[in-house]
């Protein structure tokens, strides 16, 4: 269980912060400050949940057509965000996939989680005409957050299975807080490793692939690039609580590639890759 729609990771990656941090808000009550979960945030809460709360939203997303892309794109993202199952050791989310809490200890916790993460189509961007398309795949994930108010902090690393593998390391910091009643907002940076399969797959153009695109019109020279740090990046989450059940959220994530990512892949036209959702949920 996962993303139904198929986004590349790094995009889902980016409207995770986004939808839990609106699930969270509509969730609890606006006067208290629960950190894991927001802005960058990809992982359960460091604290745990009280009780069961069950949340859907949708909203839309607007963001690169792909890793490095000059030209974007706008995708709608499905939220179903469930947690506090078993004493809040279990959750089940359209958007972290299924997940346990394998470690509860105050504000520290540690777990597993399975996904799917969604490809890339050759037709996202002219750049990528007579590429392959990248196939999606499930994804094991493994997370652990530590909270010391009003900041919390968190290291999660994913893996790829299938024909496309490939595994990304993700670090990163959010401070939040609430400046008037029913309001949040967070801000924070993060950091994102990538082996070189990842990269491959993303970035890298082998020799059959540079001839298949300068048949068609788009020439590209081949490119094999190794494991290293991909991107960095800032983003920043506003939500509102309107009512009981209604919520709203923005969120604004700033990435910028780096390394050969960045300096050497043929696939790489712009470095800065900006992107902005907002939507609204809805708390059973």
């Amino acid at each position: 269980m996962g993303r139904s729609t198929k986004l590349p990771l790094y995009v889902r990656v980016s409207a995770i912060g986004l939808a839990l941090s609106a699930a969270h808000a509509v969730a609890q009550q606006p006067e208290r400050t629960d950190n894991a979960t927001l802005g960058v945030s990809a992982t359960p809460d460091a604290e745990p949940a009280e009780g069961i709360s069950a949340v859907v939203g949708a909203g839309p997303f607007f963001h690169p057509a792909n890793e490095g892309a000059k030209n974007f794109k706008v995708a709608p993202f499905p939220l179903v965000d469930i947690r506090g199952l078993f004493d809040d050791r279990v959750f089940i989310s359209t958007l972290r996939g299924i997940g346990v809490n394998i470690i509860d200890a105050g504000p520290f916790r540690a777990g597993v989680a399975v996904s799917y993460a969604g490809g890339r189509n050759s037709s996202d961007s002219p750049r990528l005409k007579g590429l392959s398309d990248v196939s999606g795949g499930p994804v094991a994930s493994g997370f652990m957050t530590y909270s010391i108010k009003p900041v919390a902090f968190e290291i999660k690393a994913q893996n790829i299975f299938g024909p496309n593998p490939g595994m990304t390391v993700t670090a990163g910091a959010t401070a939040s807080f609430s400046p008037i009643e029913g309001m949040r907002l967070s801000f924070g940076p993060e950091v994102t490793w990538a082996d070189s399969r990842y990269d491959k797959t993303y970035f890298g153009v082998t020799p059959y692939e540079a001839s298949q695109a300068a048949a068609d019109g788009n020439p590209l020279r081949p490119y094999s690039p190794g494991s290293g740090i991909k991107d960095v990046g800032f983003s920043a989450t506003a939500l509102y609580r309107l009512t009981d059940h209604w919520g709203l959220a923005a969120h604004v994530g700033l990435t910028e590639l780096v390394g050969s990512a960045a300096k050497d892949s043929p696939l790489t036209q712009r470095s800065f890759q900006p992107s902005i959702a907002f939507g609204a949920t809805y708390k059973f």
